[in-house]
């Protein structure tokens, strides 16, 4: 009885190191024609900020990941009392309407907010704007500054 246990156990131990064995491809990695690993970079997103002079602001985008044509939502997010809880403390919640940005053939791509549609009204505001497509993402934060 002892014999067939172990080889019953023997057994199992064999079949689970050749099945662990086996290709698991758990990402999709791209690869070019040679069948190296292609690195891509980072996503970039710049502005040059916005002052109480201004009355709007474009912010610059780099997707090394996504492709031309790809569509991005820009999506303006402000610290803000959840209506749901207005006794609860301040969380970064969508502010305004979200605008869709098409990524161009050089991989850049851009949109501008106007103070108002962005939601900054004072010296010190500040706001994140977060992008997201299908196929890359970025993110940045604004603060409105006096002008000079």
């Amino acid at each position: 009885m002892k014999a067939k246990i172990i080889i019953l156990l023997s057994l199992i131990v064999a079949m689970a190191l050749v099945m662990s064995c086996t290709d698991q491809p758990y990402y999709d990695i791209p690869y070019d024609a040679n069948g190296n690993v292609i690195f891509t970079g980072i996503s970039k997103i710049t502005s040059t900020g916005v002052t109480t002079a201004d009355d709007s602001f474009t912010i610059d985008c780099y997707f090394p990941n996504a492709k031309s044509g790809d569509v991005m939502t820009a999506q303006v997010l402000k610290r803000q009392v959840p209506s749901w809880d207005p006794n609860g403390a301040e969380q970064l919640l969508p502010y305004g309407t979200p605008k869709n940005i098409t990524v161009g053939s050089d991989l850049k791509t851009s949109v501008t907010f106007t103070r108002t549609e962005a939601g900054l009204i004072n010296v010190g505001d500040v706001i994140t704007v977060t992008f997201a497509g299908a196929t890359d993402s970025g993110i940045i934060t604004i603060t409105l500054r006096a002008a000079n």
